[in-house]
């Protein structure tokens, strides 16, 4: 009876061990500013965007045999889209942006910082039908693309000449008759229109920062529930420099040695606070100690993240502030 007695105790107490030493995290999601993949230099107070004249005459040409599609809408429409999009991205907002579709309409394009042009346009469409079974079909629409951009100075100098592939596909879903599968498509001239609002987005996405959702983990210190609670509230409330306070007094009371992971994990909660102030280099700071202390992956992973980050905020102090004008 002892015997039972003594295994019962024994195995209730490995069972705590196990559960107090359970790493728990929440996470706490941040908007960081990702710099574009293309730095442009220079004042971009006044932008031009026009389809070359090449590609204009050939869309008349073309406009016959575009399955219903008038290409030359089509261009308006990316041009126009790749108006609404740059002036609603950071470091944009002050810009005037005009949009000629005739390319006759600006007598003197060096009254223009930048001169944005839609080189070539390449649409292609296809259907495809698949019977899953006896009674069961789906249809697919594809349609794939090709659009070359380039950007040239006031004095005709060539910045970025970038082309943009991609194929886009619809599915019908499953029904029970084929042609009801292939009339539940998109209509090809829809498909079209949508497609060129993903590439005039898409070259808008490549020369302007964008603001990106991530996530950061926040460690809950067992020894400390309800602070660590706290915490985490005043984060989630934006009051990161409470929640700093709350962990560096944990840090405080932890003065005992062997309690090297709870420091590591306190320290690491600041960091994150620091990072959601903006104060990067603080943040490596404390991030470096929560390494030193107990390293693991998520750690490291962090500290190259922060990093990245510090040497981001370089280039896009270039490309928010190029110029002195945006």
């Amino acid at each position: 009876m002892i015997k039972v007695i003594f295994r019962r105790l024994l195995f209730i107490i490995i069972l705590s061990v196990q559960i107090s030493s359970c790493v728990v995290t929440r996470s706490i999601q941040i908007e960081t500013l990702q710099p574009a993949r293309f730095t442009i230099e220079g004042s971009r107070r006044n932008i031009a965007v026009s389809a070359s004249q090449t590609l204009l005459t050939e869309s008349v040409a073309l406009s016959e045999s575009a399955l219903n599609v008038p290409t030359d809408s089509l261009i308006a429409n990316i041009l126009f889209s790749f108006q609404f999009f740059l002036e609603n991205m950071t470091g944009y907002e002050n810009a005037n942006i005009s949009v000629s579709t005739t390319n006759n309409e600006f007598d003197d394009y060096s009254d223009f910082d930048l001169l944005i042009f839609l080189d070539m346009l390449q649409i292609n469409n296809n259907f495809y039908g698949q019977q899953q079974s006896f009674f069961e079909f789906e249809a697919f629409l594809y349609v794939n693309y090709s659009a070359s951009w380039s950007i040239r100075n006031n004095t005709g100098s060539l910045l970025d000449e970038y082309t943009d592939r991609d194929l886009l596909i619809w599915r019908s879903g499953i029904y029970t008759d084929r042609t009801e599968a292939v009339e539940s498509l998109p209509e090809v001239k829809d498909a079209w229109w949508d497609v060129g609002i993903a590439i005039a987005q898409r070259y808008a996405a490549r020369i302007a920062p964008q603001w990106q959702t991530g996530s950061r983990s926040i460690y809950m210190i067992n020894r400390f529930p309800d602070l660590s609670r706290m915490a985490y509230t005043a984060m989630q409330n934006d009051a990161y420099t409470r929640a700093f306070d709350i962990w560096e007094n944990m840090l405080l009371s932890c003065r005992k040695r062997g309690q090297k992971n709870i420091k590591s994990q306190i320290t690491y909660n600041m960091a994150v606070a620091l990072e959601f102030q903006n104060e990067l280099e603080t943040a490596i700071y404390w991030a470096q100690r929560s390494a030193n202390l107990n390293s693991r992956y998520r750690t490291n992973n962090y500290l190259r993240w922060l990093r990245e980050r510090v040497g981001h905020r370089e280039i896009l102090d270039v490309q928010l502030n190029s110029g002195g004008n945006l």
